[in-house]
């Protein structure tokens, strides 16, 4: 529902409080001038940009949780769970503090109980949340140079990744290859088996330390690991015996063309497998899109932007979360494009197929994966 509908079902009290923020000279007995009120005072550009203008750090990153989820009712207990990623900072009192920015929400008209949805409901009017994106995403850019920088090369993966699932269905097709006792393939096959990928890896020492990533992230480096998971989730490669192989499942896929869902399997597939350790994955695989526009940003503008957004998981600092699990896979799933300035200084762009897919794309509803 947009805005007009909602504001027409919401308590008088809410739409006191609103008119009180939005300081709107109305009657505040009458219900109608109330609506036509906010409704004048909302629709205007330079209400939102004031708003915009005035948001704290936490508010701007709750307003991105709350307006890229594109679900049409959330509950209570999801708003809870999206101030506990903004808060992630403050070591008491996070509930409290949680519940003031749901308030804060509820007195600019960004959230509203629900319609006939039982208590502890709430909705979203659908035409406010792009007016605000759009808002933020400028006044950040007018802090970013004017001109374009040069970029001397690029690398744009596209949809390398599914096509170098098939390469590792093939190359298991002539016949399993032995495990270590650890459970990754044995260095010598690595070695022959990456060099027919698109994109090169190195071949990885097992590990411990690595982990939360996926179920083989210990044994393979980090593009890879992804595709083997993806790999075996599907069941198109088992391990068995000491070995993996190809299965039944997997010949049969092998045997076809690349499906053009296979693509979006695989970003829905990363997601899941990396939310756990990045909360904020929904939002950061759509804000960075959407700040780019298709044109190059700097890796260093990214980060001055989004690293007090993002907590530390384990042995990994919001720094190596940010370019390493998010920026560089999102290059590899080709959803970015990166490319590298004459300072050596990394840019990224969105591409084409990203801009596309993420309008439909809402990775809030994807639930974390856990392999066995």
């Amino acid at each position: 529902m947009n805005l007009a509908e909602i504001l027409v079902f919401t308590d008088i009290r809410q739409l006191h409080q609103m008119a009180v923020h939005y300081g709107c000279e109305c009657n505040p007995h009458s219900k109608n001038e109330l609506i036509t009120s906010l409704l004048q005072n909302l629709r205007r550009r330079q209400t939102v940009a004031d708003e915009v203008e005035r948001l704290a750090p936490d508010e701007a990153h709750f307003l991105f949780l709350l307006f890229l989820d594109k679900r049409i009712v959330v509950s209570l207990e999801d708003l809870m769970a999206k101030t506990g990623v903004v808060l992630h900072h403050l070591k008491e009192k996070k509930q409290e503090q949680g519940r003031k920015l749901i308030a804060n929400a509820l007195r600019r008209g960004w959230i509203f109980p629900a319609k006939n949805k039982p208590i502890g409901q709430y909705q979203v009017p659908t035409d406010i949340r792009e007016p605000y994106i759009r808002e933020w995403i400028s006044r950040w850019k007018l802090t970013q140079p004017d001109e374009e920088p040069e970029v001397l090369a690029y690398r744009d993966e596209g949809h390398a990744l599914v096509d170098d699932c098939y390469r590792l269905l093939s190359f298991l097709s002539k016949e399993p290859v032995p495990l270590t006792g650890d459970g990754g393939m044995y260095k010598r096959y690595q070695t022959q088996l990456l060099s027919f990928l698109s994109v090169k890896e190195e071949p990885l020492a097992p590990q411990k330390w690595r982990f939360g990533y996926g179920l083989h992230f210990d044994q393979y480096p980090d593009r890879f690991s992804l595709l083997y998971d993806f790999c075996y989730y599907h069941r198109w490669i088992k391990e068995e015996a000491g070995t993996v192989q190809l299965t039944e499942q997997g010949a049969s896929l092998l045997g076809q063309p690349p499906s053009p869902t296979l693509y979006d399997d695989a970003i829905r597939f990363w997601q899941r497998v990396y939310k756990r350790a990045v909360p904020n994955l929904p939002m950061l695989i759509q804000l960075i899109p959407w700040m780019s526009g298709g044109k190059w940003v700097s890796q260093e503008s990214l980060k001055q932007i989004l690293l007090p957004w993002l907590k530390p998981f384990y042995y990994d600092e919001p720094e190596a979360i940010l370019v390493q699990r998010v920026l560089k896979m999102m290059v590899h799933l080709g959803l970015l494009k990166v490319g590298q300035r004459a300072d050596e200084e990394w840019v990224y762009a969105s591409t084409e197929s990203s801009l596309t897919w993420l309008q439909t794309y809402n990775g809030f509803t994807e639930t974390i994966i856990l392999l066995k």
